[in-house]
């Protein structure tokens, strides 16, 4: 018996072996024949902000996964939950207001990473911490602080995982630069040489979390792999760059019953 695959947002219109209702204001805008397609579909595709918990809370299987869309621009439950699995990950804090800001420079050597903490474009609003003014400009413009201990990268790793197990790695070549920010840094993907270590670290990291759509990023400083934070609206410019794009990948894994 074929798979019923039902998508809310539009990224897979295009593939025949799904239907796509698309995004509407309200659950009563859909006729009652598409809400009990909803209903009955084995799988839901890009169910959206909007949706997501009524279909988690009715058992339906979603792509992305409830848990993706949870943990999506919010670094503060990615350290926990990296913390939580006990995966490799640079001592990370976080400080509330002028007071406990105030510690930072004792707590921290410079050069350090700070990032966005909450409402963060995946990949974006992080920055190299290198002396005390470009501490007191931060502190300025984001509350609360997330401090990042820095790891010097022999190499970096971002490892795409689709479907909570399916990876598709590549790695970067490091060029140094104040922004640590993926939209703003320079460098070339390439998808060879892409150390399986790092590789499983990300597939395992998925798996425990069941997040079916995820970008790990990571950093390899000569001995071991850290992982940097989680990416669930990964740049697709960086994937242009490496190989096939996010939704031709995702359509492949449809083609090929895998989703």
């Amino acid at each position: 018996m074929s798979r019923i695959r039902v998508a809310i947002g539009e990224q897979l219109k295009t593939c025949p072996q799904i239907i796509t209702l698309g995004l509407r204001p309200q659950m009563a805008d859909y006729t009652e024949q598409e809400r009990r397609l909803l209903r009955t579909a084995d799988m839901i595709f890009y169910p959206t902000d909007r949706y997501v918990d009524f279909f988690a809370t009715l058992g339906k299987e979603t792509f992305p996964s409830v848990n993706c869309y949870r943990l999506r621009g919010n670094r503060l439950k990615h350290t926990a939950l990296l913390r939580l699995l006990n995966v490799p990950h640079p001592r990370t804090r976080l400080y509330y207001g002028h007071k406990q800001k105030r510690e930072i420079p004792n707590e921290f050597a410079f050069p350090f990473v700070a990032k966005k903490a909450r409402e963060a474009a995946d990949g974006k609003q992080v920055f190299l911490i290198n002396n005390r003014e470009q501490l007191d400009w931060y502190n300025q413009h984001f509350n609360p602080a997330l401090i990042q201990e820095y790891v010097t990268p022999e190499k970096e790793l971002r490892v795409i995982v689709l479907n909570c197990d399916t990876p598709f790695g590549y790695r970067r070549n490091v060029i140094r630069s104040d922004s640590m920010d993926s939209s703003s840094r320079k460098g070339i993907w390439k998808t060879d040489d892409v150390d399986p270590e790092g590789v499983e670290l990300a597939k395992t990291i998925a798996r425990d979390a069941g997040l079916s759509d995820v970008a790990v990023d990571m950093v390899f400083d000569g001995s071991r792999y850290w992982v940097l934070e989680l990416n669930f609206l990964w740049d697709e410019t960086d994937s242009h760059q490496a190989g096939p794009d996010r939704i031709k990948f995702v359509a492949e894994m449809i083609d090929r019953g895998e989703l």
